[in-house]
């Protein structure tokens, strides 16, 4: 493909004009700029280190106003009184309330802090960690009044934390036997070496901290040399935190350390920066920054109109299209050329749209056929003894002198056979699928004396348009198995009915009726393919009402409890439909 007919080309290409002007602007503000970076480079480190050493100091201050607030907490003093309580479930249920409210107030801070609480008089204990029990030792062993960095062990697991402890009343801080009330507050150091990388991801040197003992708390990519040649300046006192910043050679080059003191924690914050690197990226100017933003804004405008007009215009075409196929709109096309890769994509869905077209002509041409076909094989399968047997009686009624007869019988046998021979029309109406029911009984009539059927059919159904043969198969079934069988009077009835958009007919028979296990072999017949050894009769009329009414359109079959079987047709009134 062209260049100029590729979209993302063009958009790749504009990227790259307009980022020109931008490494032009970069370079010579760096060069106007380098020398007050220089000037202002100490104060912004200081406010740098400042902001997280305070910030490190205020959730310190918190966590500790938090563990005097719980202790002053009415309900957490609850806790004293808890073995007062008769009901063991009243004691838990205070003890979740109390877990609650320490969860909830884990919840609220920045920090993943671990909240305890003591109560010495009678043994009960409370924690934010499960993995805690009463243990009055080991309270005893690391009692802080202030915070302490401390190593604890929890499930075989040991973790270097800052605790403290809060004592009620605060005089049993040597006889913790008789205390109140111990809240027990501790955080790990993860917490805070998360600050320290995400401080140093900034780009703003290798923060640690560090105590009046030398021991250090670094971020995880620290330079284990360079902070243990600062902790050994100040150890020797050729450091001095009270100073701030200072700037000292080590190991060839000139290194800005800067101090700011923790003071909740007693430790100090420390950080170390080459004089060389931190000009570099500090160098962007604000203006510089905003020129950026506004080009990239432009681009980014300039960018989304080609792909609008490009990618989002030709996919909303092709889906309104598509669309249009799946509501059955096969003469859907797409007669737009954008000049790029969806050209050929547009050709492409059009010779698809062009061979659905034609192959659904070609199926519904199939199915004309094939309902002609099925017409046409339940005609062939009207029984030729059927037809002989009628001679056989025309003949006998004959001898007889029974001209009367002779003629009745003549006329529906006509009536009967110029009905089922006629193919140049696949459905009829109601009415005139009934005069051949009526021709068919009148036949059987003469062959089975005990035979009579009534026909009861609203007026509103018999205009109706419905599959040709549709209910002589199934009277044919009544009679030769239901009726012809059957010592009593025999009687086949067929009523219709409408209501509620449905249409119905039903053919019931008082004959000898069917075994269960012959009606649930007859269903299932019904459903499956015609082999063979089944008839296809029934599963054509099924099929073809399918075809003409949809699928929700029913044959059902049930024995009656007086005796014989009904069959009953349904489908959905069209005419209301619409």
């Amino acid at each position: 493909m062209r260049l100029r007919e590729n979209t993302f080309a063009k958009i790749m290409t504009l990227i790259v004009l307009l980022l020109i002007p931008i490494i032009l602007l970069y370079t010579l503000s760096i060069r106007t700029s380098i020398q007050v970076i220089k000037d202002e480079m100490r104060s912004l480190k200081q406010k740098d280190i400042t902001y997280l050493a305070s910030e490190i100091d205020r959730s310190v201050t918190t966590l500790s106003s938090l563990g005097f607030l719980l202790s002053e907490d009415i309900h957490i003093q609850q806790l004293q009184t808890l073995h007062l309580i008769e009901s063991a479930y009243d004691r838990n249920d205070e003890r979740l309330r109390i877990m609650e409210r320490l969860r909830l107030l884990n919840v609220s801070q920045r920090w993943d802090t671990q909240y305890s609480i003591l109560a010495p008089e009678n043994e009960e204990f409370v924690s934010t960690n499960k993995y805690l029990s009463y243990d009055l030792e080991r309270v005893q062993a690391s009692l802080a009044p202030n915070w302490r960095y401390l190593e604890m062990t929890t499930q075989n697991m040991k973790q270097q934390r800052f605790v403290r402890h809060i004592v009620k009343p605060r005089s049993k801080l040597t006889d913790l036997k008789n205390a109140g009330i111990i809240v027990e507050i501790s955080f790990p150091e993860e917490h805070i070496i998360k600050d320290l990388d995400a401080f140093k991801q900034t780009g703003k040197g290798d923060p640690f901290l560090m105590d009046a003992n030398g021991s250090t708390i670094r971020n995880k990519s620290s330079n284990d040399g360079m902070i243990a040649l600062i902790g050994g300046l100040i150890q020797a006192n050729e450091l001095h935190p009270a100073a701030s910043n200072q700037i000292v050679k080590l190991e060839g080059s000139d290194y800005l350390i800067t101090f700011a003191y923790i003071g909740t924690l007693n430790w100090y914050l420390v950080d170390y920066v080459p004089i060389e690197e931190v000009l570099q990226p500090i160098v962007k100017s604000q203006m510089l920054f905003y020129g950026s933003v506004a080009l990239l804004l432009i681009m980014s405008l300039l960018a989304g109109y080609l792909l609008y007009r490009n990618v989002q215009r030709p996919i909303g075409l092709l889906i309104r299209n598509v669309k249009r196929l799946q509501e059955g709109n096969y003469s859907a096309r797409i007669n737009v050329n954008p000049k790029n890769e969806f050209s050929y994509l547009f050709e492409r869905f059009n010779d698809m749209a062009a061979e659905i077209e034609r192959l659904i002509g070609k199926v519904y041409v199939e199915e004309l056929r094939r309902r002609e076909a099925n017409v046409k094989q339940l005609q062939s399968q009207i029984n030729p003894h059927f037809l002989y047997n009628c001679f056989a009686l025309i003949r006998s009624l004959a001898r007889l002198d029974k001209k009367e007869s002779v003629m009745t019988m003549s006329l529906h046998l006509s009536k009967y056979y110029r009905y089922t021979t006629r193919v140049e029309k696949l459905t009829a109406t109601l009415k005139e699928e009934l005069q051949l029911l009526e021709s068919y009984l009148e036949i059987q009539r003469f062959h089975i004396q005990h035979l009579n059927y009534r026909i009861q059919v609203p007026e509103t159904m018999l205009t109706l348009e419905i599959p040709r043969l549709l209910l002589q198969p199934i009277v044919e079934n009544a009679v030769l198995h239901g009726i012809e069988r059957f010592d009593g009077d025999g009687v086949i009835a067929i009523t219709g009915a409408q209501s509620g958009g449905w249409n119905t007919l039903l053919v019931e028979d008082n004959g000898v009726g069917m075994t269960d296990e012959a009606l649930q072999k007859l269903e299932r017949d019904l459903l499956n393919m015609p082999d063979d050894n089944t008839g296809c009769a029934l599963w054509n009329i099924r099929q073809r009402m399918l075809f003409q009414f949809g699928p929700n359109a029913s044959i059902q079959f049930k024995l009656r409890p007086e005796g014989g079987v009904s069959v009953r047709l349904e489908w959905p009134d069209q005419a209301a439909e619409h």
